[in-house]
């Protein structure tokens, strides 16, 4: 039982890197295992393993949470003319 549960957490960590990408670097302000301190401060997370931790910190227990991380700003788009779509 053990070992088939290991083999789908192991297939949910490769669906994650499909889609998220393989370039993340563990870090417990990007774990689900991490949440933010309660003095609201975002250098300090409160690590279900570890306790009170540093957000750059990480451990072999880092789960990626999409829903942790903050998403780069889009970049601006050229303001066109009417001119720009006339033949």
């Amino acid at each position: 039982m053990l070992f088939a549960e290991e083999e789908r957490r192991l297939k949910g960590c490769d669906a994650m890197r499909e889609l998220f990408g393989a370039k993340i670097k563990p870090a417990c302000g990007l774990c689900e295992q991490a949440y933010p301190a309660a003095d609201g401060s975002e250098s300090v997370r409160l690590c279900l393993k570890k306790g009170l931790v540093k957000a750059g910190y990480s451990c072999r227990a880092f789960r990626y949470d999409p829903l942790m991380r903050i998403p780069r700003k889009p970049l601006a788009l050229e303001e066109y003319k009417a001119e720009d779509f006339a033949l």
